[in-house]
């Protein structure tokens, strides 16, 4: 199987799995928003794109997250876009607030590059993070990292974060 089938191949699961979410997660609602990331990555590390975050509940505990950004580049780094997904479970008895709802998470997905000037990118990734879902407001503030492991070439172990919002719009 050549390169760019292999990267046609995971960019439409991933794109599968991400055009799901919305039709599973309407009983609890369609979050979107903004986050900024960072990377500790080869060719990552003075980057901090800023992406489209959105998240859809498919139970009280379980949510599919997906993330896409880019990252126009200069003389001296290229240019990328990355679009990612992760099935992530929460846990809300961890941590307690006065207001609204502090979770835990952790999760597993995917992560697909596309790099100006050089081979694409595929990651698989583990997020772990902390979720405050506002009292009353349908708005929901996250703090992730991810080790992510890229098993395309070259293969290599880097750090992913991520702070960011969302918005969420009710699905009844």
């Amino acid at each position: 199987m050549t390169r760019a089938r292999r990267s046609l191949l995971c960019v439409s699961l991933l794109l599968g799995l991400l055009w799901t979410a919305p039709a599973a997660a309407q009983s609890g609602g369609i979050g979107v928003g903004a986050s900024i990331g960072v990377s500790n990555g080869q060719g990552f590390s003075a980057a901090n794109p800023v992406g489209l975050a959105g998240k859809g509940w498919i139970s009280d505990r379980h949510a599919l997250a997906g993330m896409t950004s880019f990252f126009l580049g200069s003389d001296r780094q290229s240019s990328y876009w990355v679009i990612q997904g992760d099935y992530l479970f929460h846990n809300f008895n961890e941590l307690e607030v006065d207001e609204g709802y502090l979770a835990v998470y952790l999760g597993a997905g995917a992560q697909f590059t596309v790099i100006e000037d050089t081979d694409n990118q595929f990651t698989i990734r583990g997020p772990v993070g902390v979720d405050y879902m506002l009292g009353s407001a349908p708005v929901d503030l996250f703090v992730e990292v991810a080790p992510t492991l890229s098993v395309t070439d070259p293969t290599s172990l880097r750090f992913d974060g991520a702070i960011g919002f969302r918005y969420f719009f009710s699905g009844e």
